[in-house]
């Protein structure tokens, strides 16, 4: 176990790596790590805490802590500070929130709270008198779907990096984020503030997770993310950015057990997400934004050209979008695809792409910004049977 602890601790994912006595490790150990049962960041972290329910007096005494002078200004000057430490803002940023890049390193969920702000998208003058209930959209679409993170090029995950020799990026480890230079830039500062005491944390929670923007490449990561949240900092999530890099096309039975990618890209996993996202309550804004990767052309010796890359299928009906119809109420969706192409590449899909995405875009939009289906109790009764009495 000794040699194994080691082996864990230097790099945790590659389960089909060799020992250096030129021996694998067992089925039964590689099938835990990939189901992540252990090495796995949600083991890491602490159960998900309820605070829904009415704590009673004799669970929390804050005697002690209405003593110090801070506590004991008014509630509204408390809320411009804990704003300030949370947010950079005196109130929660709605126009330019800040951007927060969520990070997985050394089995934990860490964050990069980028410097470049987030704009949100405002709608076209003729879409300004639309009703209130009525999704608004913009024709510029966010520029953190389209910047894939380059903005913090610490924080990509390993897999999107267009190629293998980018300086800091370390091809060997299978963490989802291994750039040298990404502990450095981690934020650590501002969040300890909810860290002081319960009456800070019940009057702040909300107010770092309203009042910011977050940006995630790696499904897993979300996932204990959100995980590790109490209720009411889920339901304070607003606004939320997909960054994807489809190793293969999802949910169509591509699953590899033995790619070194087998933890990071399932159909399991892919559902997963998206239903943790469908659970975020106060989810109003999304985007999701496809990294196809590199297109290249070929052209044989007869003339004719071919295209080699990750293609996926556009359509509402196709089986990876089907997960993410489960959200409803969003005020703002946006779709983007990216992808690297050569010349010859570029002219034969761009068409495509543009084409196939954006109807797909629209008719996301009429899905997911619906509002959700309102089942009053007593009414999902099945309809009862009258069976017909007939003479003998």
């Amino acid at each position: 176990m000794r040699h194994f602890d080691t082996w864990v601790l230097r790099d945790p994912y590659s389960i089909w790596h060799y020992y250096p006595t030129g021996q694998r490790w067992r089925d039964t150990v590689r099938d835990l790590i990939q189901s992540r049962a252990i090495c796995s960041p949600e083991n890491n972290l602490s159960p998900p805490i309820d605070w829904t329910c009415n704590p009673t007096p004799t669970q929390f005494q804050f005697q002690s802590q209405q003593q110090s002078p801070l506590l004991r200004l008014p509630a509204e000057i408390r809320e411009i500070i804990w704003s300030y430490v949370l947010t950079n803002s005196p109130t929660p940023n709605t126009k330019n929130p800040q951007t927060i890049h969520l990070v997985q390193l050394k089995g934990k969920i860490r964050h990069v709270r980028c410097p470049t702000p987030t704009l949100v998208p405002v709608a076209p003058k003729h879409q300004q008198s639309q009703s209130p209930n009525q999704p608004t959209q913009s024709d510029q679409p966010n520029p953190s779907l389209t910047q894939n993170r380059h903005c913090c090029p610490t924080t990509p995950a390993r897999w999107r990096i267009y190629d293998g020799r980018v300086a800091g990026h370390s091809d060997r480890l299978l963490y989802p984020h291994t750039h040298s230079d990404l502990p450095s830039t981690l934020s650590n500062s501002h969040s300890a503030l909810l860290r002081v005491c319960r009456s800070i944390y019940f009057e702040a929670e909300t107010i770092l997770y309203k009042g910011s923007h977050f940006d995630v490449d790696d499904l897993y990561t979300f996932i204990a993310f959100a995980a590790s949240l109490s209720s009411v900092a889920r339901a304070a999530i607003s606004r939320l950015t997909v960054q994807w890099m489809p190793i293969w096309v999802p949910m169509a039975g591509l699953d590899h057990k033995g790619s070194i990618y087998a933890h990071t890209h399932s159909d399991e996993l892919w559902a997963r997400f998206w239903k943790s996202v469908a659970s975020l309550d106060g989810l109003r804004e999304l985007g999701l934004s496809l990294d196809l990767g590199r297109f290249t052309s070929v052209v044989a010796s007869t003339g004719e050209a071919s295209i080699s890359g990750q293609r996926i299928p556009f359509g509402i009906k196709e089986e990876w979008v089907k997960p993410i119809l489960r959200i409803r109420e969003l005020k703002v969706f946006e779709l983007a695809v990216t992808a690297r192409c050569d010349v010859l590449a570029k002219g034969v899909i761009e068409g495509e792409l543009v084409r196939d995405v954006g109807l797909l875009r629209e008719e996301l939009r009429g899905v997911l910004c619906a509002p959700r289906e309102r089942r009053v109790k007593g009414m999902m009764n099945k309809r009862r049977v009258r069976l017909a009495i007939t003479a003998a």
